[in-house]
């Protein structure tokens, strides 16, 4: 059973608080939002939604990494375009240039300042959206 619902935000992290965190940020902000504990996980949540307006993953994740994850992301045509926000505490270098060069929009570190993510999310929330009611009017 397909079941395809849209979504403004999938967060991929193994830290329940973080993800609750985050979820009550953007949820306060009027985005809806999915949770992934693991990049396994967001590729199968991913393949039952519309594409999201943004991805928002940890990098160091069990089962599947976010280096990976992003990757597989962008090997998927209609996941390729969505823009793939890293949120760290990773201070490896040679992580982080994994990352940037597996297709990461932009690299965000943990702990984050509240105002400084929504400023990066909700441009790319309100684009997404614009552009679906566009598609929709047509």
């Amino acid at each position: 059973m397909e079941i395809f619902m849209t979504t403004d935000v999938l967060i991929v992290d193994d830290s329940r608080a973080i993800c609750m965190l985050m979820r009550r940020i953007l949820e306060n902000a009027d985005m809806s939002v999915l949770e992934a504990a693991d990049g396994r996980h967001a590729l199968s949540v991913l393949q039952r939604i519309d594409p999201p307006a943004c991805i928002v993953t940890e990098i160091d994740l069990p089962v599947m990494d976010g280096v990976q994850l992003i990757r597989e992301v962008r090997e998927n045509p209609i996941h390729a375009h969505v823009p793939i926000v890293v949120l760290t505490r990773e201070s490896d270098d040679r992580r982080i240039d994994q990352a940037k060069a597996a297709g990461a929009s932009c690299i965000m570190s943990k702990p984050f300042d509240i105002d400084e993510f929504l400023d990066l999310i909700t441009p790319m929330v309100e684009s997404a959206r614009q552009a679906s009611a566009y598609r929709s009017a047509c």
